[in-house]
């Protein structure tokens, strides 16, 4: 029988609120591998985390940024700018 393929779950093109999701996720299935007992398990989850962490933060102060950007048009406009 052959092996069953395997198929990515696909985002949404630009779903940020989905990406948001998946990475919290992904930092939280490395957190969960920090104290495993296999050091070489425990040395990648370190590094696994900082990526997914650090990839997290960016999308949120993207989100931040874009929030702020449409609170300040919506200002101008209001305004007459």
């Amino acid at each position: 029988m052959p092996a069953k393929r395997f198929r990515p779950r696909r985002l949404k093109p630009g779903d940020l609120d989905a990406l948001k999701g998946e990475l919290w996720a992904a930092v939280r299935t490395a957190s969960a591998l920090l104290d495993h007992e296999n050091v070489d398990t425990r040395l990648r989850a370190v590094h696994a985390t900082a990526q997914a962490s650090a990839a997290y933060r960016n999308l949120l102060a993207d989100t931040e940024l874009e929030a702020i950007v449409a609170a300040l048009e919506t200002r101008a406009e209001k305004a007459g700018l």
